[in-house]
């Protein structure tokens, strides 16, 4: 029988840098800029547990992506490990109980898997809104499939109207391409939050889930 040790589980910070591919000191900077909550102390020594392993392979995933750590820190808050916590615990939720909305969320682009094989959500945007909707009390897993079903609804829309715009101009290189969907971008965008004063009204508690 092995002896009884009181080490708590986790990792030292010699651990968590080989697992993570990320020098002890840059671990200890995302610490002092808010982007790592402080590891469990234990006498002299700190335990890093499995929240700041995620909390890790997301920086790393976003700096991949070309995100700077001043984008970073806007687009997961700091010291948010619960809220990171929540939307992994969401996203294992739908692949196991609901794939065809993981399906669904991976045929556009949203649903990704993380350095573990385990599913994310790889759009920084979406994985923002979705945190701050959970603060306001709408759970992660509604608000995903929600995306899912609108984004099916919506993509065949914007395939059509890009296509009669490309018609009318001509236009088939990239700058175009790219005008074309900030266009885009900006009218949903106005349409959405033109519907949204209406049905949630300034002073009046929304319900949810829609529909």
């Amino acid at each position: 029988m092995k002896p009884f040790s009181s080490r708590p589980a986790g990792y030292t910070i010699e651990e968590l840098s080989t697992i993570v591919g990320m020098s002890a000191r840059n671990i200890r900077a995302h610490q002092t800029r808010g982007l790592l909550a402080p590891p469990v102390r234990h006498g002299r020594s700190a335990y890093y547990g499995p929240a700041h392993l995620r909390r890790l392979r997301r920086i790393t995933m976003l700096q991949k992506q070309g995100f700077n750590l001043v984008s970073i820190a806007a687009m997961l808050g700091t010291t948010t490990v619960d809220r990171a916590e929540r939307l992994d615990a969401a996203m294992a939720d739908i692949a196991r109980d609901q794939p065809a909305v993981a399906r669904c969320l991976e045929r556009h682009g949203v649903l990704g898997r993380d350095d573990t094989g385990a599913p994310a959500v790889v759009r920084p945007s979406v994985s923002r809104a979705v945190t701050d909707l959970a603060v306001a009390g709408i759970p992660p897993v509604a608000a995903l499939r929600f995306l899912g079903q609108f984004m099916d609804r919506v993509a065949p829309l914007a395939g059509e109207q890009l296509g009669a715009l490309k018609a009318q101009t001509g236009g088939g290189s990239a700058a175009p391409r790219a005008c074309f969907a900030d266009l885009l971008v900006s009218a949903f965008k106005i349409a959405v939050e033109n519907a949204a004063e209406v049905t949630f009204p300034v002073g009046e508690p929304g319900t949810w889930p829609p529909g």
